[in-house]
């Protein structure tokens, strides 16, 4: 039988000459992380860096896993960087465009509800509008910035953490190494609660079914940077407790606002209206991951 895009991505470090089993893959992803930790300390005692902004400072953070996870694959495993999830560069851009926009709809709704039902509402700007657009530069660049943070999480949960561990475990053993490590990684956020929490493990299965349904991470990448993008740079929102800066609009909360339907500190994430979206987008990325391996496999 052919292997199919879906099956090599799945399967990639089948091609790997001195391949990783799950115990040595999930030391590299504590490895990797511990990275983004050491840079953001370094960063933040550099001269000139702290005064850039948290976004900037915080993509900077995330470049060393790029580059360290492309040392691993290229002279410890031997195989092309390329199989982590960048294979078939003519379905990238569809692909991303498709995770763009379901990214950004998503983000559009959450907001949509908790301003119509009174529980947030856009704020003005100092000169009487609600749109910044002196920030509108800062904006544009800031999508660069959360495709280098997001891509790095998405790397090592979606494509190394699945990649180690689904070989000896299979789709439940990866799944879970890959919800726990992101959700763990996002534990000491501010605002976390048990929303927060279902709101993490939810788009970690989401974005797991998504990455093994392509075949890949171009959409997986797309869909995170845009999520974070849209929340902290259009909408003006935290992300995952991360407060927003320089926004092109600043959503906020009223002042008798519902956690419940504005997220709190942690921000929209934490609703429930994010909460039963993920749940729902969840359920239907499975089924149609699900329909494919039945199609391979008949």
């Amino acid at each position: 039988m052919t292997e199919t895009r879906r099956d090599s991505f799945a399967g990639a470090m089948r091609e790997a000459q001195r391949p990783s089993g799950p115990l040595v893959g999930s030391i590299v992803a504590v490895v990797l992380f511990a990275s983004v930790m050491a840079t953001s300390i370094l960063l933040a005692f550099t001269p000139g860096v702290p005064a850039l902004g948290l976004t900037i400072s915080s993509s900077l953070a995330f470049l060393p896993v790029w580059i360290l996870l492309w040392v691993w694959l290229r002279f410890k495993e031997r195989r092309a960087f390329a199989s982590i999830g960048f294979r078939s560069p003519s379905a990238a851009p569809r692909q991303i465009a498709r995770g763009a926009a379901i990214a950004f709809g998503a983000m559009s709704l959450a907001v949509g509800v908790a301003v119509l039902t009174g529980n947030m509402e856009f704020f003005q700007t100092p000169d009487g509008s609600y749109t910044a657009w002196t920030a509108l530069g800062w904006v544009i660049f800031a999508l660069i910035a959360f495709t280098i943070q997001g891509g790095a999480e998405e790397l090592i949960s979606r494509g190394y953490l699945i990649q180690s561990w689904m070989p000896r475990f299979g789709l439940l053993g990866a799944m879970i190494a890959q919800t726990a490590f992101f959700t763990l990684a996002h534990s000491l956020n501010t605002g976390m609660n048990i929303f927060s929490v279902l709101s993490l493990v939810l788009v970690s299965l989401l974005l797991g079914f998504w990455a093994l349904s392509e075949g890949g991470l171009w959409g997986v990448i797309a869909f995170h940077a845009t999520w974070n993008w849209a929340q902290n740079s259009l909408f003006g929102i935290p992300v995952s407790g991360i407060p927003a800066e320089n926004s092109l609009l600043t959503v906020g909360e009223t002042t008798d606002a519902d956690p419940l339907i504005s997220g709190g500190l942690f921000g929209l994430e934490a609703s429930l209206t994010t909460v039963a979206m993920l749940a729902i987008m969840t359920a239907a990325t499975a089924v149609f991951w699900a329909r494919g391996r039945n199609k391979r496999t008949a």
